[in-house]
């Protein structure tokens, strides 16, 4: 009976043994699906940005603002103008705001889904020094001198965007299939021009070839301007591009260098829009000008050469050109826009970062160095240095700052003084701008998080912790 007792008691632990281990088995197996479930659950990175620029390597904010007051414009505040004005000058606006979203991993719990929209609005305008001169001061100090006008123009544009692809939910890296409509476009421009009045003033030369174009099926009847007479004549165009990131991080050196690009494709612009062009070489001894008819009633003289002559070719130069047509179908490139930005940490609260940007129209590109602060793991903010783009170095601040566990807003404030462009501290700024965004992380992605590094650990050790994560840091 003892045997038989020593044995059901041996069973009986067994049995216990055994639904220990499965219980155990079981708690093992639900808690890795609730591992999985969390990141098959956790929706992916989202932002929203809002940005505004404006900026000029001639144009500062005392002229913008005598510009924009008015009166009497003195010789010497022109003269001071031209003399730092640069022989190619340039001026560019960008105004835009974009939205992104990311699902939950779904192929293979590894890639997301993302897609996103948004809108700008470009203008890109350039002319010469002798343009300047010519139109504010006049060809009094250029006489006897040929002026050049040539690769003087203006371009602008309005475009929206929808934007699909994937993303790897670990490492960000992300590309996109774009469709851009360009709402309205417009263009003007002097490929070559000379202007030349002789050191006696008694004869004039001008040399000019010119074009304008505009996405506009017909020209306004009248000019009063008719917002919707206008806006029912636009001829959009579209087309497609490739935008897409690759964030390249080292786990054990305090390095992280990222890549950027945005609609790098062509623009398809259909025919039928707008175009002029004129073409002359003009040789006088002097324009006729009526001034006698205005001074007595009963005098008859010629009405001279007129805007209306030009039009209607009756110029009495048989080398002027006036030619309008409807503009031909036709490529372009999209305003594309490449970034590249590398970040180093010393330490764990500072870094240091070098940039560079191109597209969007700019002449040159931008190049930025600055410095970062991360005080604790709900702000950081730095100091940049940036030149090029539209010209002119000036200073940069930004800051980052986590308002919930999984949002973080971001502000970068391009030449602060120039937002107070009528005050005299900004006189000598020569743009000012913003770029807002408020971006959504996903609360299990660590990468995301922490942007591939750690400020927990020390440098050089593998792996990483939780810890605060921004933009710029």
């Amino acid at each position: 009976m003892a045997k038989i007792d020593k044995t059901q008691s041996a069973w009986r632990l067994a049995m216990v043994l055994v639904a220990l281990m499965a219980l155990g088995s079981m708690h093992a197996s639900a808690q890795g699906l609730v591992d999985r479930a969390r990141v098959l659950t956790d929706r992916g990175p989202a932002s929203f940005e809002v940005w505004a620029h404006q900026r000029s390597n001639a144009l500062t904010s005392a002229t913008l603002d005598a510009f924009y007051t008015g009166g009497f414009l003195t010789s010497d505040f022109l003269n001071r103008i031209l003399a730092d004005h640069p022989e190619m000058a340039t001026a560019g606006l960008e105004v835009g705001w974009s939205k992104r979203w990311s699902t939950r991993p779904f192929i293979k719990d590894q890639w997301s889904l993302t897609w996103s929209v948004g809108s700008d609005i470009l203008t890109r305008a350039q002319w010469r020094q002798d343009l300047f001169a010519l139109t504010f001061i006049g060809n009094g100090p250029s006489v006897g001198r040929q002026m050049v006008l040539s690769g003087t123009g203006v371009r602008l544009g309005a475009f929206n965007r929808v934007s699909v692809g994937l993303e790897q939910a670990k490492s960000r890296q992300r590309i996109e299939l774009s469709l851009v409509q360009r709402v309205a476009g417009a263009e003007w421009g002097i490929p070559y021009g000379t202007f030349l009045v002789s050191e006696g003033a008694d004869s004039m030369e001008v040399v000019a070839q010119t074009y304008a174009s505009a996405s506009i099926d017909n020209l306004p009847e009248d000019w009063d301007f008719n917002v919707g007479q206008i806006v029912g004549q636009i001829m959009p165009a579209y087309g497609f591009g490739v935008s897409g990131s690759l964030p390249l991080i080292s786990d054990n050196r305090p390095f992280q260098l990222e890549f950027e690009f945005r609609d790098v494709g062509v623009l398809w612009e259909p025919p039928g829009g707008q175009f002029a062009m004129v073409d002359t070489s003009l040789f006088t001894t002097g324009l006729p000008f009526p001034i006698a008819s205005y001074l007595d009633d009963n005098y008859v003289a010629e009405p001279g050469l007129t805007i209306q002559n030009v039009l209607d070719g009756n110029t009495g130069y048989e080398d002027a050109v006036f030619h309008t047509d409807s503009a031909v179908g036709r490529v372009l490139m999209l305003p594309s826009r490449l970034n590249a930005k590398l970040s180093y940490w010393p330490h764990d609260e500072f870094m240091i970062k070098a940039a560079v940007r191109a597209g969007n129209w700019m002449p040159q590109p931008e190049l930025t160095m600055g410095v970062g602060w991360m005080p604790d793991g709900r702000f950081a903010f730095g100091l940049d240095f940036r030149t090029g783009g539209w010209g002119q170095s000036r200073p940069a601040l930004w800051l980052d700052l986590r308002i919930t566990k999984k949002r973080i807003l971001s502000l970068d404030i391009d030449d602060p003084l120039g937002f107070m462009w009528r005050e005299d501290v900004a006189a000598y700024t020569y743009g000012r701008g913003f770029h807002l965004t408020l971006r959504r992380i996903p609360g299990e992605d660590k990468w995301t998080r922490l942007m591939g590094l750690d400020r927990s650990r020390a440098f050089g050790q593998s792996g990483r912790r939780s810890g605060p994560s921004t933009r710029n840091m």
